[in-house]
């Protein structure tokens, strides 16, 4: 079947009709047109794959990474870095149309981006101790795709694959005798950050800094991947936080928590992950910590906030915790979101909330994902 594409669905995916029928096919952009075979079919859709590309973007670039073919690493190689984000600026829009049933979108500030080179500091490598191979699995596989340099990781972590090779197999072995084996796969894997000055391959925490800001971060908790744009976000967040009480919710190591140390606020850092808390202590000692889930912790909670920070997991804000957010009525809610689509979903059932700003930070050019940061205000009724 031929096909024009329409526009860029969630992971830039893109869509376009087919005979009354949503056809979804990875690897094309807005108005091209290809020859496409369908691979999969629902009631309602189509999952395709194109064949033969008829008429090309204006957009499409080469991609940078020989892998990009067959490593499962990075799967929007072909665009450039700002094209990128005006793209995932698109998607995220559109989410809060359709999902959010949004009438009037928010001011949207110009979206963040930065270098695809030596972006990433934080990877998980897969490796075959026993064959002394490592690198990624391959795209929609389990097979192991070795690699002896990757464009988008940082120096240190790109020498895990050449020159320090010998470091990062015996780490693998070290996963292995402590049980850390992908099952499907049997390969272990190894998690590494890259900080200021040093990689860390274990739970050992090392420093990195930001915007004057120094944090303690291990290879087992998460910290956003893409260093150089972390002061946009924190510039959004900081900037459009207003009150005395600040809480801080998934808070992990305390990324926000931190940044307002020695402001004079009253900040709450609510997180479940117990290393992460540690951390987060540690990151910014004068928050008041929980180690808890949202919803537990909220069930309890007799604190009240003027501006409630959120930056959930992919599946966004629970049913319960987003009951209890809203029942607190904070002044505004800051929702960082690594999953627009989730994140339209639960603007869109914030009743007597709404949304006022919001920003794209393109955090992992060269793949799919978007991420986004909305200001949310509360409205007199």
């Amino acid at each position: 079947m031929e096909l024009t594409i329409e526009k860029l669905a969630s992971d830039a995916i893109a869509m376009a009709h087919f005979n009354g029928k949503t056809v979804f096919v990875p690897g094309l952009l807005p108005g091209e047109r290809a020859e496409c075979e369908a691979k999969e079919e629902k009631s309602g859709y189509i999952i395709a794959e194109a064949t033969k590309l008829i008429e090309a973007s204006y957009l499409r670039t080469e991609p940078r990474c020989p892998y990009y073919s067959i490593c499962g690493g990075c799967s929007f190689q072909i665009v450039s870095e700002k094209d990128s984000a005006m793209l995932k600026e698109e998607i995220v829009k559109d989410n809060l149309r359709r999902i959010a049933k949004l009438d009037e979108l928010p001011e949207f500030d110009a979206p963040v981006y930065g270098s695809f080179d030596c972006y990433r500091h934080r990877a998980r490598f897969h490796v075959d101790f026993s064959a002394r191979r490592a690198g990624f699995l391959g795209r929609k596989s389990s097979e192991l795709v070795e690699i002896n340099h990757c464009p988008a990781l940082s120096k240190q972590l790109d020498a895990l694959l050449s020159d320090c090779k010998d470091k990062l197999l015996r780490q693998a072995r070290s996963e292995m005798f402590q049980n850390r084996i992908d099952r499907s796969t049997g390969f272990a894997e190894v998690s590494a950050f890259e900080g200021d000055d040093a990689v860390t391959m274990n739970e050992v925490a090392i420093p990195i800094t930001i915007s004057g800001v120094r944090y303690y971060v291990s290879s087992r908790v998460f910290f956003q991947s893409n260093p150089a744009l972390l002061p946009p976000l924190f510039d959004f967040v900081t900037s459009n936080a207003i009150g005395s009480t600040i809480m801080d919710l998934y808070s992990g190591v305390g990324t926000f928590s931190a940044l307002f140390e020695g402001s004079g606020k009253k900040v709450f850092a609510v997180e479940r992950e117990k290393e992460c808390l540690y951390l987060a202590k540690k990151n910014a000692p004068s928050a008041i910590s929980f180690s808890s889930d949202v919803a537990l912790w909220g069930r309890k909670n007799k604190e009240r906030a003027d501006t409630i920070i959120v930056d959930p997991p992919r599946t966004g804000i629970g049913d319960e915790a987003l009951s209890m957010i809203l029942s607190w009525k904070p002044e505004r809610i800051i929702y960082v979101s690594c999953n627009s689509a989730t994140a339209a979903r639960d603007i869109g059932r914030m009743k007597g909330y709404r949304a006022i700003k919001a920003r794209v930070f393109d955090f992992y050019p060269g793949t799919g994902h978007d991420e986004s940061a909305y200001v949310i205000v509360r409205e007199e009724i």
